[in-house]
């Protein structure tokens, strides 16, 4: 999202045909946010890394067809992944993205690589995905797709690694040998997601990447374990997924209540919390690299609406914008709650002109998000809501404070102007 944008205030996108232009008008295809990415190499790249997913897999699949004795591996990890992808569910909901997306599905997915043939292990991204998008979170459609894709490709990496290499991870004695390639093959899995990843969305700054590259390694290493129990001894699985939940809401859980608080009504950030990270993520960037930009949104007319339909809508209402905020952002940006009807979101690494190009492509998309009424004879059966935004960048080594006042000014104009608009505050605004 962050490079040569093609959108902004007042601005246009370049001439010429793009694939969704090439889509029929009734293909939802052409609905998806992937097209309005700024860059259009940024397009191609992740439709090349879907295609060539689905063409490794199903080669792969042809080459190496599932075997009945497979079938009852596969059912115990796909049990076991979704259980406790369930259980985790509280702490993935709000959990920052790593390079590697399954978060806690990760082990069962590298076990399935390990024990199964590659469609099985496939399946078993596919099954993580669909949890995902319908029990955790959603992210933009494209973006979820990619993840999966992405993971699917790892997996197959660290399979034919370990074909390459002849190791027999089902052995009843795992010998040292074999142990090290089994680690190996976790390190290509590891390594071939994070570049695929670090692809489509670019290098992430060490000191940030950090804790994150360390869970997606002690996940994929509990993968190991659950790989030789899922075939020598079935019965130490549960006990294997009990410890995975545990240990992953235990320490993930606890670490974010240590230092952000949710809002209760909309699942971001509260005011405080929102704060209290902007201006760490401000301390971590020290002066260098590009300041963030930081957006105020305020939802249009929202106190009409809840006075014409009631406190119910106008929650619903609210989480419906909070879900969208959290779908159209990346993963390192901050969203919170600053107020009644009001939204902060933070935008690392992001120019103002970028950062214009997202205020505004969040805007439409708020626009169009609907939450349905209850059914009566006549009048609306959905209700919507608008929203107004300012936008205003921050010297990395600069003070949150004087941005969000620039934001503030920014979007009094935007409602001053008649609403349901972006304004960017002047580039000497914060220097006056």
């Amino acid at each position: 999202m962050v490079g040569d944008s093609t959108v902004a205030a007042g601005g246009e996108r370049r001439p010429g045909r793009s694939l969704p232009a090439l889509l029929p008008r009734r293909w939802a295809l052409r609905q998806w946010a992937l097209w309005r990415l700024p860059r259009r190499g940024q397009v191609w790249y992740f439709v090349g890394v879907d295609v060539l997913a689905v063409a490794a897999v199903v080669l792969a699949a042809l080459r190496f067809p599932p075997l009945a004795a497979m079938l009852a591996p596969f059912a115990l990890l796909a049990a076991g992944m979704l259980v406790s992808a369930e259980l985790a569910r509280p702490v993935e909901r709000h959990r920052e993205d790593t390079l590697l997306g399954p978060g806690v599905d990760t082990p069962w997915i590298f076990a399935g690589v390990l024990v199964l043939r590659p469609g099985l292990a496939a399946a078993l991204v596919v099954l993580s995905a669909l949890h995902q998008w319908f029990r955790v979170r959603r992210k933009p459609v494209h973006r979820q797709v990619f993840g999966a894709a992405a993971t699917a490709l790892a997996g197959l990496a660290a399979g034919a690694f370990l074909t390459a290499t002849g190791v027999r991870p089902l052995g009843d004695v795992l010998g040292t040998r074999t142990v090290l390639l089994l680690a190996a093959a976790g390190l290509v899995f590891l390594a071939v997601n994070a570049a695929l990843v670090t692809g489509a969305d670019g290098p992430r700054r060490p000191r940030e990447a950090a804790p994150g590259h360390a869970f997606d390694a002690a996940m994929t290493a509990f993968g190991l374990p659950l790989a030789w129990a899922a075939v020598a001894a079935p019965m130490l699985v549960p006990l294997l997924a009990g410890a995975t939940v545990v240990l992953h809401r235990g320490g993930l859980g606890a670490g974010r209540r240590d230092h952000v608080t949710l809002d209760p009504g909309t699942g971001v950030l509260t005011a405080a919390s929102w704060r209290g990270a902007a201006e760490a993520r401000l301390d971590r960037l020290g002066g260098h690299g590009p300041g963030p930009a930081v957006l105020l949104l305020d939802l249009d007319h929202f106190r009409l609406l809840n006075d014409r339909y009631g406190g119910r809508i106008g929650d619903a209402v609210l989480r419906a914008v909070a879900g969208t905020l959290r779908d159209e952002v990346r993963a390192a940006d901050l969203v919170g709650r600053s107020g009644g009807e009001e939204f902060a979101v933070l935008l690392p690494g992001t120019g103002r002109f970028d950062a214009m190009a997202i205020a505004e492509r969040i805007r439409l998309r708020i626009a169009s998000t609907l939450v349905a009424l209850k059914a009566s004879g006549d009048g609306p059966q959905f209700v919507g809501v608008t929203v107004s935004i300012g936008v205003a960048d921050c010297a990395a080594d600069g003070v949150l404070e004087d941005a969000l006042l620039a934001a503030e000014q920014a979007l009094l104009r935007a409602k001053a102007a008649g609403r349901n608009r972006t304004v960017c505050a002047e580039p000497d605004v914060s220097s006056s």
